[in-house]
């Protein structure tokens, strides 16, 4: 039989588009979310083919979920898809067939009351685009009636990854990172979304990445339209979320993300892929460290690091974290600097200052003595137990417009840091193996 029975014209192998969306329609009323908002969604998403047909997955679907770490709005699983999900409709068996089966997945269970799921669903709408990251559907734990996002299970997050890996990762590979990371921002900017969340923990990255399989994909949890991001009282705002180190100092002051925001935060990932570090590891993420930020002071590359990276790398971060937005690299010269660079560097091509440098860096960080890799071990280790007030695990925090009437009672020691981070918070706030 070349045609489904109501004889559709995308009929192809038994298999019919046409007919699955009819069967979806169909099966609405046997499933529920709880939710009529998702629900609507997750429909919407099946009748006119966005997202890739998000789907209500049902908790018992999973098997083996085995916890990976904490994230900004709850905690992150893999699991295996026991019966995988519905992909197409077979019209010679009339029955779905399923893809998946018994393939891992992530579990991103949503227990902050104060995010908005289905906000986050119109994002993935309006992006619709798998480059970012795979979203399957959405599923509820029964047992605390939390929302769970169920998408693609990535390897490591960038900052695992890097860990991992630094000694084997050349130039080339740092540069077709930037480049996905970089083209990925783009398109969000492209939609004229801004990212508002922007590190290393929030990129995802499998491990088998290279020049031939750039596997990466970027969460996109907390992304908002531009004009949707509002300012409170005095067109201020009291608090933001986001990793004290690379929020923007124009944002920790209480002014609204921008573009150019999202730019600062990339200068973050631009200095981890070189010394391996985030930002500010070796401090407490309070409120003085806003001020310091605010006033300018910026992470700190070790010296014995210097000869790896190119003169060009360092400026450019550091452009990225100009105080003046307007100061910043635009996405589109970033594009264009690194995507030339990549170009150049898979063609061997060394004809300008900037591909010297980059060469020079190459051969140093191959070159590199024992004891300079005993070095950087010992600095990684120390710096991950020196201070249980660093978190890399996105939070609310008070801006400094609004807690201009405390600021002096906390110079002097009369009030408490409410954007201290408390012993108590150390074990889920510091070191996440995963945050997605």
């Amino acid at each position: 039989m070349s045609h489904c029975p109501a004889n559709h014209s995308d009929c192809m192998l038994g298999r019919c588009s046409l007919c699955a969306k009819e069967h979806f329609i169909r099966e609405f009323k046997t499933w529920s979310s709880g939710d009529a908002n998702i629900d609507r969604f997750i429909q919407e998403s099946q009748i006119y083919d966005f997202c890739g047909k998000l789907q209500w997955i049902s908790y018992d679907n999973f098997q083996n979920i085995e916890h990976i770490g904490d994230s900004s709005h709850g905690s992150v699983n893999s699991a295996k898809l026991k019966n995988g999900i519905k992909e197409i409709w077979n019209f010679t068996k009339q029955d779905w067939e399923y893809e998946l089966i018994g393939c891992k997945v992530a579990l991103k269970e949503i227990k902050d009351f104060r995010y908005d799921i289905t906000e986050f669903l119109k994002v993935i709408k309006t992006i619709n685009n798998y480059e970012f990251a795979k979203y399957y559907g959405i599923s509820k734990n029964p047992s605390t009636q939390n929302y769970i996002i169920v998408m693609i299970l990535f390897d490591n997050n960038l900052h695992n990854y890097l860990t991992k890996n630094f000694w084997d990762l050349g130039w080339e590979t740092k540069v077709d990172i930037l480049v996905s990371i970089v083209q990925r921002l783009r398109g969000l900017h492209g939609k004229d979304f801004i990212h508002c969340d922007f590190h290393s923990g929030n990129i995802l990255i499998n491990n088998n990445f290279n020049v031939y399989n750039n596997n990466l994909g970027i969460d996109l949890g907390l992304c908002q339209l531009e004009n949707d991001l509002i300012l409170t009282t005095n067109n201020k705002n009291d608090s933001i979320y986001g990793l004290i180190p690379y929020i923007p100092p124009e944002v920790l002051r209480g002014n609204k993300f921008t573009r150019e925001g999202d730019i600062y935060s990339f200068g973050g990932i631009m200095y981890e892929i070189v010394t391996t570090q985030r930002p500010f590891v070796d401090q407490a993420h309070d409120t003085y460290l806003m001020i310091d930020i605010c006033n300018g002071v910026r992470p700190k590359v070790p010296d014995f690091m210097l000869n790896w990276i190119p003169e060009w790398y360092l400026d450019l971060m550091y452009r990225c974290w100009s105080d003046d937005p307007s100061e910043r690299p635009t996405i589109e010269e970033l594009n264009d600097l690194f995507c030339e660079i990549f170009d150049k560097l898979f063609d061997n091509i060394v004809d300008n200052n900037v591909m010297r440098q980059l060469k020079i860096a190459d051969e140093n960080q191959k070159n590199v003595s024992k004891s300079q890799k005993q070095e950087l071990s010992e600095l990684l280790s120390y710096s991950s137990k020196l201070n249980f007030q660093s978190c890399y695990i996105s939070r609310y925090i008070h801006t400094l417009h609004g807690l201009h009437y405390l600021l002096e009672d906390l110079k002097s020691g009369k009030s408490a840091d409410p954007n201290l981070l408390l012993k108590s918070d150390e074990s889920t706030k510091r070191n996440s193996k995963a945050e997605v």
